[in-house]
């Protein structure tokens, strides 16, 4: 049996587990170490769909394929949180603190783009984004992407939604979603901070992610 036949088995199993159970808070750790707490929803085409929580609340909805995923706890549930969102953005401004700052703009018709940033492993870096692309001349999004994910193996990330903001340190780093995600995220290789947009057709863009980086 191979090691994808035995993930898939351990996978299918926790989802039954998960469904006969009260919701939980789990806590999902990638194969890079980037640990997420939230609930996991369900597991299809080989991607794990996981609800990200920021303090105690949801956040995002986000997508792993199954080889970029270490394990997944299934922890106790926790006290949900009574934070507002002046007492969020508070402690994100208390993660950047005493860090280096550098806003750059990134434009939708770009690929990657150098930030000239150079990371060094177990280095935290985050990202604060405004700003609005269009993917073509009918859809607009924000640096989450797309609403409703299109698989194409065109993208830097195939099952992550078009149009979200992405990264990557060193050119041949593997690249990792961004999107509106403030938390930071821990550095495994050393190398150049890259930003790109995760699309196959870069004609058709336009518009612009401005992004402020911690690091």
């Amino acid at each position: 049996m191979t090691n994808r036949n035995i993930s898939l088995i351990i996978v299918f199993t926790l989802l039954a587990t998960i469904f006969q159970s009260p919701l939980i808070a789990d806590t999902l750790t990638t194969v890079d170490r980037k640990v997420y707490e939230g609930k996991m929803v369900a597991f299809k085409y080989g991607v794990i769909v996981f609800n990200a929580y920021k303090f105690g609340k949801y956040h995002s909805k986000k997508r792993f394929p199954l080889s970029q995923v270490w394990k997944i706890e299934f922890n106790a549930p926790k006290e949900v949180g009574l934070d507002s969102s002046f007492e969020i953005e508070e402690k994100y401004k208390k993660m950047r603190q005493g860090k280096r700052v550098k806003k750059v703009i990134l434009d939708a018709n770009s690929k990657w783009q150098d930030t000239g940033i150079n990371l060094k492993i177990g280095q935290e870096v985050l990202f604060s984004v405004s700003g609005c692309i269009y993917i073509n001349k009918d859809n607009m999004v924000y640096q989450n992407g797309e609403t409703e994910v299109q698989w194409n193996k065109r993208k830097a990330l195939p099952n992550q939604p078009t149009g979200a903001l992405i990264a990557k340190v060193g050119e041949a780093g593997p690249p990792f979603y961004v999107g509106n995600d403030k938390a930071p995220f821990q550095v495994v290789q050393e190398g150049n901070l890259l930003l790109g947009i995760n699309d196959f057709n870069f004609e058709d863009n336009t518009g612009k992610f401005i992004i402020s980086i911690y690091y």
